[in-house]
């Protein structure tokens, strides 16, 4: 626990990134999502057997209809916007592991797609200097589909935060499920999304 909250404090707390901008495809091509952001770590704080990191993001996400052809025909969805992300993690006397959440609190806008989620967080190690976490979405989310409507959806998805050339990279890597809202079981997802990797400048 002590070496990990001191790589934070030492890496990540007070420190922005950049995300590039990144294009991923969704419902088999037929949507486009378009994805950008700048990304603030801070507030940490920590006690004998725990802490709390804030994450603060502010993202440029348009998702877009595409046509026969390939084109851009139609905005579907902007999520663009500012969001505040919580990770809470404490040490378990029963394993030694790190476990905790990690969870929307706040966001300007009108279409929220993370309002009232949260997920469980686990797996916490320091590797090489490479600070590696696991993330299970809990329950679900909305994502949009064609023709106006969205799906359930939940992700899984690793984190890395590790220093390359004197700056910091956070890395997520997140696969999506399909959801059974009535069961809340999971299926393969035809939606996929490619790494995000955040810079700093």
């Amino acid at each position: 626990m002590k070496e990990i909250i001191n790589f934070i404090e030492s890496n990540v707390n007070g420190k922005t990134l950049f995300t590039k901008e990144l294009v991923y495809e969704l419902e088999h091509g037929a949507l486009q999502g378009v994805y950008s952001d700048q990304i603030s770590f801070s507030n940490l704080k920590y006690s004998q057997s725990g802490f709390q990191l804030d994450m603060f993001i502010v993202s440029n996400e348009k998702i877009w209809l595409i046509g026969q052809e390939g084109q851009r025909e139609e905005l579907r969805k902007d999520f663009s916007g500012v969001s505040l992300f919580r990770f809470e993690l404490a040490e378990r006397k029963s394993t030694n592991g790190i476990t905790g959440s990690f969870r929307f609190i706040s966001a300007s806008g009108k279409n929220v797609a993370a309002e009232a989620i949260i997920s469980g967080i686990y797996d916490v190690r320091l590797e090489n200097d490479v600070l590696k976490l696991s993330e299970d979405q809990v329950l679900y989310r909305d994502q949009p589909v064609q023709d106006g409507r969205f799906k359930p959806v939940a992700f899984q998805s690793q984190h890395r935060f590790y220093n390359e050339d004197g700056k910091l990279h956070y890395e997520y890597d997140g696969k999506c499920f399909d959801v059974d809202p009535k069961t809340m079981k999971r299926s393969g997802s035809p939606d996929t999304f490619p790494p995000f990797i955040s810079i700093e400048k």
